[in-house]
């Protein structure tokens, strides 16, 4: 299992909806940050983004959160349960090494194939 990648998007957002808002819009930006082909459109759903990747077609989950980690965690959960996902983006404003020791640890007692990435976003 490897580590969680994290990547960093520089520009600001005013609100979690301007977030999602962009990540529609600039697909192919996001697909090439995070390494992957994704397929066009995304699905905006409430309190999240889905979609697929191009070539394996595993199920994409986008989720920002401004709030506290442990509740948001959660929440990201139920979401990727809910729409059986194998490969979760989350954002956040602020990464630590406590967030990424404790979605590493997710990462290894989920499915195989199951990945998680980190976006660091500014609102």
């Amino acid at each position: 299992m490897t580590e969680i990648k994290t990547f960093k998007i520089d520009k600001k957002f005013n609100d979690i909806e301007d977030l999602y808002r962009y990540l529609l819009k600039n697909t192919e930006f996001i697909g090439e940050t995070i390494g992957i082909q994704i397929q066009k459109p995304l699905k905006g759903r409430p309190f999240c983004i889905t979609g697929k990747e191009k070539i394996t077609e595993r199920n994409i989950l986008f989720f920002a959160s401004k709030s506290e980690f442990p509740e948001n965690l959660g929440e990201l959960i139920v979401l990727a349960g809910a729409f059986d996902i194998d490969l979760v983006v989350f954002f956040m404003p602020e990464t630590s090494v406590t967030y990424l020791e404790s979605l590493n640890w997710l990462q290894k007692i989920c499915n195989v194939d199951t990945q998680f990435i980190i976006g660091e976003v500014l609102f």
